[in-house]
């Protein structure tokens, strides 16, 4: 009888291990060669194939990783604070390693699809390891085979050197060059796993569903994946190549280099610990145009098309998309922050609002103060622009111009408040659900697990058949995006997102269109 824990893979065996609920583990598979020495700050190459059996029964380390420019209250290596995934201990500039889950063995060994898991962390945090990415939870609820891969965060996964010196040509989005790498890794191995190869679906939140928005527009991407689910990500955060490059100038002088290459023996920590100092921390600041952080560049060979446009074009129309966002996306933000949060005064909130494109942004903001309790909390009335801003309107947007190009898209709208009405359905919520995470919080309770059994459901369904189960966004028609939440009678509702009211009328027609 054959061992059911030895797989074969392209660069050689590996063994991995029984989970208590019957499924499988393979961890700390490397998909590419270390990213340390001289490949540091180049794209990932191909892994060293090895003789014998490789252990695959323990986690490879998170990336390094810094402290977090965009939650500096947040504890160095500390995970999301709103997600209670525990803390990540250990992180390594070695990081180019996945892990794959498999649920129980169906009975006619038939190939299951596949989700591959992009983590979010603001492109500073992760880990495709529990407890930040619960593959194992994930494959048990959908009854799919669940991927999950490192790639590198802050400026070692989104330096852009590639316009500072010839031989420099390709160090740039080395982040979605690690992601692609995994998902060539995926397509040519997946098969000994038990998953389809022609079925595999990218799965993200946050910064992996951003990760996701550019992978869309990726050339060497196309063809390895055939569905895409983006919770609280869009194709609409870019970073132009000049400041781009500004960013990587700041950080070479930040740290006293003579030149780019001195960065390739540079102490990693060193980069940890002065790479949030040439970007943005505030979210709106960061993510507005005009922001600096790290993220996708428009560089001109990984990423030749602007992601939205691309989409509008056509490259994605053969890709169903589920496309989610949670209804208080940045009220998470607005209480980490505090007081740091709070807008000086309505003049600053209006010149924020101006950089958003809105033309009229005294009366933006007076229809804003109908979605809040205190209409006079600046910070609450912030906090409701940028969720419109940063995500809601860009999540219809890409609905939107998925449709437009003669694609299949998907929407819904997370309304569930696992932490409460204090909370409300806050950025990251969704874990909760998709982790099977709820008990952790003390929202096991009817109303949450059905939200959660929804949103799995949708899911799931999605990663078999290519829909969740309600239909297309059409954004000619009212009713149809889906509400995830609420009571138990409001399991199946359909709103229209965004909401057709005096705030939708107020943002720039160009937010609101397909192109």
């Amino acid at each position: 009888m054959a061992d059911a824990l030895l797989t074969e893979t392209t660069t050689g065996t590996v063994r991995g291990c029984a989970l208590p609920d019957g499924g499988r583990l393979f961890a700390g598979i490397p998909f590419a060669a270390p990213p340390v020495g001289e490949l540091r700050f180049r794209p990932p190459q191909p892994p060293r194939p090895w003789q014998g059996v490789r252990p695959a029964d323990s986690f490879a380390p998170a990336p390094a990783q810094g402290a977090s420019s965009l939650m500096p209250e947040a504890s160095q290596k500390s995970s999301f604070p709103s997600f209670p995934t525990a803390e990540i201990r250990e992180t390594s500039e070695d990081c180019l390693y996945l892990n794959v889950w498999t649920p129980t063995t169906a009975p006619d060994d038939a190939l299951r699809p596949v989700i591959v898991w992009i983590y979010g962390g603001g492109y500073e945090a992760g880990s495709a390891a529990p407890p930040y990415s619960d593959g194992a939870a994930l494959a048990r609820q959908t009854g799919t085979v669940v991927v999950t891969a490192n790639y590198r965060l802050g400026a070692l996964g989104f330096l852009h050197l590639a316009d500072l010196g010839s031989q420099w040509v390709g160090s740039t989005n080395l982040a979605l060059q690690d992601q692609t790498a995994a998902l060539r890794w995926v397509r040519d191995n997946i098969a000994s796993f038990g998953g389809d190869p022609g079925n595999l679906t990218v799965a993200g939140q946050s910064a992996g569903a951003f990760s996701i928005g550019a992978l869309l527009a990726a050339p060497a991407a196309t063809g390895l994946f055939h569905k895409a689910i983006l919770q609280s990500g869009s194709t609409s955060r870019i970073f132009d190549r000049a400041t781009a490059t500004t960013i990587a100038e700041d950080l070479i002088t930040a740290l006293g280099l003579d030149s780019p290459d001195d960065l390739l023996t540079v102490p990693c920590q060193r980069i940890l610990d002065v790479q949030s100092t040439v970007v943005t921390g505030d979210i709106g600041q960061r993510n507005l145009p005009g922001g600096r952080s790290w993220g996708a560049v428009l560089d001109g060979s990984v990423l030749p098309v602007a992601p939205h446009q691309a989409v509008a074009d056509g490259a994605a129309a053969d890709i169903p998309l589920l496309v989610g966002a949670t209804r208080e996306e940045v009220r998470v933000f607005q209480m980490i922050g505090g007081d740091s949060f709070r807008p000086e005064s309505e003049t600053v909130l209006y010149t924020e609002m101006r950089r958003a494109g809105v033309t009229e942004p005294e009366k933006l903001l007076d229809a804003y103060r109908s979605r809040i309790a205190d209409p006079d909390d600046l910070s609450a009335l912030r906090g409701a622009f940028l969720t419109d801003a940063l995500y809601r309107i860009p999540a219809t947007r890409l609905a939107r111009a998925q449709a437009g190009a003669g694609g299949r898209a998907y929407h819904y709208l997370l309304v569930d408040e696992p932490c409460g009405p204090a909370m409300g359905a806050f950025h990251g919520a969704d874990l909760l659900h998709v982790f099977d995470k709820l008990s952790l919080v003390g929202a096991d309770t009817p109303e949450h697990l059905t939200a959660r059994d929804t949103l799995v459901g949708a899911w799931a369904a999605f990663a078999a058949t290519g829909s969740p189960g309600w239909p297309p966004y059409d954004p000619r028609a009212a009713g149809s995006s889906r509400a995830i939440g609420g009571s138990p009678a409001d399991a199946d509702r359909m709103i229209t997102e965004p909401p057709a009211d005096d705030i939708t009328a107020l943002w720039p027609a160009e937010m609101l269109s397909e192109s």
